[in-house]
Order: structure tokens, then C-alpha cells, then sequence
């Protein structure tokens, strides 16, 4: 678990109601809703027919009423000067103006139980109708047929051809979500039986498997080295990469100072599944590295664990990725509320748990650290989430979403493309950077609630962890952190087979500071190792809030400059695995199941990171900010000095090593000892492989940069935003 997992390269069915057609069937009229059919669903791919016994959970959503209304308003609320500028609805008052009506809501819940499928949730707005039934019954409902389709090296459900409604559902039933099982959102990092209802998540699966960092490995920017036998990027001395950043040194390279805590302010944030230990862990965390004991409450909304654990995921694998977020926004944030939300144990019905946040207000602030791979997510999916982000401008709550740790995604899908739902308008795509973090004069801790919790002697956190990492009085755990730089995150990986002297003997980690590597390297370009998502979309325009500045963005797709698409990232921060963040969890190892700390990226770190910090803007500002982008791009325009303008063609640090800055890493062969062995690798933080660049300005590699230090989360309160004008073609319909 060194990475951010790429996100699922799959999406499920989603039906688009516009352009409908209306055909007679055996019974009645009936209503096709065009765009039903995933794109990788074509007849050359059909292997067969779905199981009629299978299961399937669908939602069934409903258009907004007066979305002209609906978005008046979101840009009344983002404008100065309009008499509802800052002015956001309450969840009712939301409800009242734009809800289906009641009757419609109604209709639907009777229709599709006359097919057959049992009604499993209504969401408190009446948005969409959760149902649950058996393959036979959903294509008896819909008037479809299920098939199986070989896609992405894999076998997928989706409809054969495009489901429907009767007809006098037509206007009322906007799009249906869940025939497929491709509607699955994949964490961005990774390393039950629940019971049917509750509010409080009971024990879904054990710890998942253990990782460790490699050693040796550098507690700091630099502080170990590696000399090489022949230059890489201009340098044949390279740091060794750091074991994991501590929260002191993360909060160093912002600035934020001992006020900057988000006190008063609720950050939420939602995944698969719910880790039995996660209070436990991250106080635990927040002890050995001097930060207050968390404030955390956990919630599973209505109707999502009334089915087992499928074998389609292993639920314990995801608790890696709650485990980030939470201390990720812990960090920047120590003293905001964390509330976190379930989803499904089965990995799918995400955009419930979105809902669930947004609709009944549950915090101002939201970070999601899932997604899906690229644009092919049917329209009437991404029509949907957009009206439930649309909803969350409106009442205040600002989302902040990982852009995706594929890059351009051309290595994985064949061609570069943005990711859902990092590229819609309503969001904060947040980027990845990866950080040179060195001593210096910024940075704050603070008193801990209590002594850390006794660990077993195998576990790497005993006697105060590798290096001291653990120990509260380590320097890595006091002020006295800034940021010597930081790149865009598109990591090149060239292989390294040899030795290193001194040599590394025993399971204990080896304590010199200057290493010599004895061996060959790869002679090829480095490999795609992973990197920021970013690029310009093709299916939503450019927001008005990004006019004049990622006019010129590159998009990845054809290389050249203008665009009229929605460009991402919005904004960046530490991201990078090779100069990653250091997370404590309780995972299961062959000597045990114990609290361990490891080393983690990907932009599942970024989204929170920048979450936390806009609760502290929220704190310095005295009140909600509510989405930020206008306030992001306003302050790009009118206080650039604030952000660190993250530009690889003008760096100057004397800790580069080189031309490019690059690491040495060492990982575990077995991922957990030294017992197994170890493997070596140079990795270059910003490769040249990809379409993706930083460069000075607004840039498809991390945005309008990162912030380099509180003034901008000042700034965010006190600047003009930019208006937000919702495009009336957003999103395009392909």
C-alpha cells in the first residue's frame, strides 16, 4: 500500500431523461430513456445473459423542480452584490423550492413496486427511490434484458438495451443508477456483516493486511542520501525518500500556525465500509505525534448494509483510505469535528452516501477521496451527482474531491481524460504535489489528550518507531518544518538492481546517513508510476469562475492550448507516495493485529489535506465559505502572492539533486520486513511521460498551485469571488 489505487476504470448504467422516445409495448406505452447503455456495453462484448437470480440495487432518481430556479440561485449565492449572495438554503428551505413533489415521489415508489422490487430508501428529499430485487424483476420493471459483458479484462452487468418508464413517468423519472455493476467508486488509496439499520457502524470485516515502509528511508527532505553509479536527472546523489511526513512537518510546509485548528467547524467525509478501529487509531496517531485527541462520529445511512459482504472486495482493505482521510484532515484541522459516513459494503450506492451528507446538512464541509477513471460514466449518472453537488453549493457545504492518481489516465485507459466527479463545476478538484520538507521555522503541534497506548514489541512503533518517528519528543514531531518545494506528482520509476553500502544487515533499520548503490539502472525512460489527475474535460464547459485563467490550459488529450472545458485541478497539495505522509492503523500481520505506521499518498491525501485547511478558512473567517472555487480563482486574481505557484521549469532550491528532483526508494520485498528481502528503485517526481506539466500560472498539473502558508486561507474570506454562472449546456450530452 505505497500508493493511491487507481480508481474504477468502470461505471455503471445511468439513463438520461431527454430526447426520450415512447414506443407500445404488450401492456403500454412506454418511455426509453436514451443513454441507458454504458459505452463499453456493445453487442461485440456480450458473453451472455446476467443470472436471473442476481441481485441488483438500483436508484431511482428525479429530476429537480425549476432547475432554471435552482440555478439562479447557486448563482445568486456566489455573486456580490446579489441579495442573495451568501445567503444558502437550508436543507427544508432547499426541499420546499426543489424537491419532487410528494405525488411524484409516490408514483414512482408505486411503480416500481407493482414490478416487483422492494422500495429500500426514499432519501429525505425525495431525489431518488433506492430499490433492491433480483435480475427478472428489474427487467421485468424496466422492460430490458440484463447481460454479461467482458470489459476492462473483466466480466460486468449492464443492460442490453435501454431500459424504460410508462409513459407517464416520462418527465418524472430523470435517471436510473445500478442496473449495471459497474456503478462501483473505487477508493484512491487502499492497503461484514452489518447489521440492517443503526446509526452507529458495528464491526464490518477485520483489519486488513499489514504494509511497512521500506529502510532505510530519510525522516526529512535530504537528511540520507544514495550516490549513484551514473547521473539521473543531472545528479548522481539523490535522498533517500522520506519514511512518511509527520503531521509537524505537513502543517510546516502550509505555515499553520497554533490558531489554525478549524475549532468549531465539522469536516465530513464518506468511503466503503467503516474501520472498527478508527477512533482508537487515530487517537492513537494523534499521541505520538501531538495532536489533540479527534473528535469522530461515524454514520451509516439508511438501508446501506441490509445486504452481506460480497466477494467482490475485501471490506478490510478499505479502511486504509478512511484511515488517511481521517488523520490527513485531523492534521490540518485538529481541532474541527470529523464525522464520518458509510457507504456500502458491497462498494456500491456511493452517491447515497454524498446525499446523505448534503441533504440533511450533516457539516459545511465535504472531502471525497473516490471516483471513477475518465469520462465514461453515463450522462443520466453524472446529471445526477451534478444536481446533488448543484444542491450542495446552494445550502453551503463545500465538496473537495481527488482529482485521480492515474495523470493524464493515458496509461490506463488508453487516452488522457479527467475523472469523475473531480470534473464537474460544483467540486474542488484538489491535485497532488510531492514536497521537499526541510527544518526551518514553521509549523505547530499540541498537547496531546493523553499518553499513547501501549503497542506490541514487533510492531514497528515500539521504542518510539524507525528513527524516533514516534516518539512525541522527536523533533519530526515539534515545530521547525517549511517547504524547500514543490513539484507537480507524475512519478517516472527506473528500476535499480544491486546493492547498497553500508549494507543493510539484520531487520533492524540501518542508521547511516550517506549510502553508495552498487548496480545497474534502468537504461530506459522511467516508467508511469502514478500522478496527479488532471486535463480538461469534454463533457463539462469551462465555469465561468475559470474564464480568463485556464483559457490556455493544455488539454491532455491533443496538446495544444485554449480550451472551452472545465479544467482540473482547482487546487493542489502533498500528494506523492515517495514523499508521502505518514499514517498510524491497526492492520493484520503474520506475527499479529497490532497498531503500525506507514508511509501513503495519492490524492485521497490532497482532498482531505485542502478539506481541513478549508475549515480553518471557515474558522479564520467566522463564518461558512460554502464552495470555494470562486473564492480559489478570485484569489488567484487578486492575491497570487498567497499560493505557492508550483512551476517546474523555474525551480531554484539547492535541495533538488539535480535538474529534476528525485528520490531513492527502498521498499520491502514481502511489503513488511527486511526478513523478505529489499528492492530498489530511483523515483523522478515530475516525469517528462505525461501531458500533464507545472508550469508558471494556472496549470492542468495542480491548478492554481498550492497554498503557501495561512494568508491565503485568510484571503479566501476576504477577497471578491468571481461569479459562478451555471452553464445551461452543463453537463454536455454526448
Amino acid at each position: 500500500m505505497t500508493s493511491g489505487r487507481t480508481v474504477a476504470a468502470v461505471v455503471g448504467a445511468a439513463i438520461l431523461a431527454t430526447g426520450v422516445t415512447t414506443a407500445a409495448t404488450h401492456d403500454h406505452t412506454r418511455t426509453t430513456l436514451p443513454t441507458s447503455v454504458p459505452g463499453w456495453a456493445h453487442p461485440a462484448a456480450l458473453v451472455g445473459s446476467a443470472p436471473v437470480d442476481e441481485t441488483v440495487h438500483a436508484r431511482v432518481y428525479l429530476p429537480w423542480r425549476d432547475p432554471a430556479g435552482l440555478a439562479a440561485l447557486t448563482r445568486a449565492v456566489s455573486t456580490p452584490g446579489s441579495v442573495g449572495y451568501g445567503r444558502f438554503l437550508t436543507p427544508a428551505q432547499f426541499r420546499e423550492r426543489f424537491a419532487p413533489s410528494p405525488s411524484d415521489v409516490a408514483r414512482v415508489r408505486d411503480w416500481v413496486r407493482r414490478g416487483g422490487l422492494r422500495v429500500v430508501e426514499t432519501s429525505d428529499d425525495g431525489q431518488y427511490v433506492a430499490v433492491e430485487g433480483t435480475v427478472a424483476q428489474a427487467q421485468r420493471t424496466f422492460s430490458t434484458t440484463l447481460g454479461r459483458y467482458h470489459a476492462f479484462g473483466t466480466t460486468l452487468r449492464a443492460p442490453e438495451t435501454a431500459p424504460s418508464v410508462p409513459a407517464s413517468l416520462a418527465h418524472v423519472v430523470s435517471a436510473i443508477v445500478g442496473l449495471d455493476d459497474g456503478t462501483q467508486a473505487r477508493p484512491l488509496a487502499s492497503p461484514p456483516n452489518e447489521t440492517p439499520s443503526g446509526v452507529t457502524p458495528a464491526k464490518v470485516a477485520d483489519p486488513g493486511v499489514g504494509f511497512r515502509q521500506g529502510t532505510p528511508c530519510s525522516t526529512s527532505w535530504g537528511e540520507k542520501t544514495v550516490t549513484l553509479p551514473q547521473p539521473i536527472a543531472g545528479s548522481t546523489e539523490k535522498p533517500l525518500a522520506p519514511c512518511g511526513y509527520t503531521p509537524a512537518q505537513v502543517r510546516g510546509l502550509y505555515g499553520l500556525g497554533s490558531g489554525d485548528t478549524g475549532a468549531g467547524q465539522t469536516v465530513a467525509f464518506v468511503g466503503a465500509n467503516a474501520s472498527p478501529t478508527i477512533v482508537a487509531d487515530v487517537t492513537q496517531y494523534s499521541r505520538l505525534h501531538n495532536l489533540p485527541d479527534p473528535q469522530i462520529s461515524q454514520m451509516v445511512p439508511p438501508g446501506i448494509y441490509q445486504r452481506p459482504t460480497t466477494p467482490k472486495n475485501d471490506p478490510g482493505s478499505f479502511f486504509g483510505e478512511q484511515t488517511l482521510d481521517a488523520e490527513a484532515i485531523h492534521t490540518t484541522a485538529p481541532g474541527a469535528k470529523l464525522l464520518y459516513v458509510a457507504s456500502s459494503n458491497a462498494g456500491q450506492d456511493f452517491d447515497r452516501s454524498v446525499k446523505f451528507v448534503v441533504d440533511r446538512h450533516l457539516a459545511p464541509i465535504l472531502s471525497i477521496s473516490y471516483g471513477f477513471s475518465g469520462e465514461t460514466v453515463p450522462q443520466g449518472f453524472v446529471n445526477s451527482l451534478n444536481a446533488i453537488f448543484a444542491q450542495a453549493v446552494a445550502t453551503g457545504v463545500g465538496v473537495f474531491v481527488s482529482s485521480g492518481d492515474d495523470g493524464d489516465n493515458a496509461s490506463t485507459l488508453g487516452k488522457t481524460a479527467v475523472d469523475f466527479y473531480a470534473n464537474t463545476p460544483n467540486v474542488t478538484a484538489v491535485g497532488g504535489t510531492s514536497a521537499a520538507i526541510v527544518r526551518g521555522s514553521g509549523g505547530s503541534v499540541f498537547t496531546p489528550g493523553g499518553a499513547p497506548a501501549a503497542v506490541p514489541a514487533q510492531s514497528s512503533v515500539s521504542g518510539g518507531g524507525i528513527y524516533g518517528i514516534d516518539d512525541p519528543n522527536n523533533a519530526v514531531n515539534k515545530p521547525g518544518w517549511t517547504r524547500a518545494f514543490e513539484v507537480g506528482w507524475q512519478t517516472g520509476v527506473t528500476a535499480a538492481t544491486g546493492t547498497l553500502s553500508p549494507a543493510p544487515t539484520g531487520t533492524a533499520p540501518p542508521t547511516a546517513t550517506r549510502y553508495t548503490f552498487a548496480g545497474t539502472l534502468d537504461p530506459g525512460a522511467p516508467a508511469f508510476g502514478g500522478g496527479g489527475g488532471g486535463g480538461v474535460s469534454a463533457v463539462f464547459p469551462q465555469p465561468s469562475y475559470q474564464q480568463g485563467i485556464t483559457d490556455s490550459a493544455r488539454d491532455g488529450s491533443s496538446g495544444a492550448a485554449g480550451t472551452t472545458g472545465r479544467a482540473v485541478p482547482d487546487i493542489s497539495a502533498l500528494a506523492d507516495p515517495n514523499t508521502g505522509f505518514l499514517v498510524g492503523q491497526t492492520q493484520r500481520f503474520p506475527d499479529g493485529t497490532y497498531y503500525d505506521e506507514y508511509r501513503i499518498g495519492g490524492t485521497s491525501l490532497a482532498a482531505p489535506l485542502i478539506a481541513g485547511m478549508a475549515a480553518v478558512a471557515n474558522q479564520r473567517a467566522g463564518r461558512d465559505l460554502g464552495f470555494l472555487n470562486p473564492r480559489i480563482y478570485a484569489v488567484y486574481r487578486q492575491a497570487a502572492g498567497t499560493l505557492y505557484d508550483v512551476d517546474a521549469a523555474d525551480l531554484s532550491s539547492s535541495a533538488e539533486f539535480g535538474s529534476t528532483p528525485a528520490v531513492f526508494r527502498v521498499n520491502f520485498t514481502d511489503g513488511v520486513s527486511a526478513a523478505g528481502g529489499r528492492t530498489y528503485s530511483v523515483r523522478t517526481l515530475e516525469t517528462a511521460n505525461q501531458s500533464l506539466r507545472s508550469v508558471r500560472g494556472y496549470d492542468t498539473a495542480t491548478g492554481v498551485g498550492t497554498p503557501r502558508d495561512p494568508t491565503f486561507l485568510s484571503a479566501l474570506g476576504t477577497v471578491t469571488p468571481l461569479p459562478f454562472t451555471p452553464d445551461s449546456k452543463s453537463p454536455k450530452v454526448r
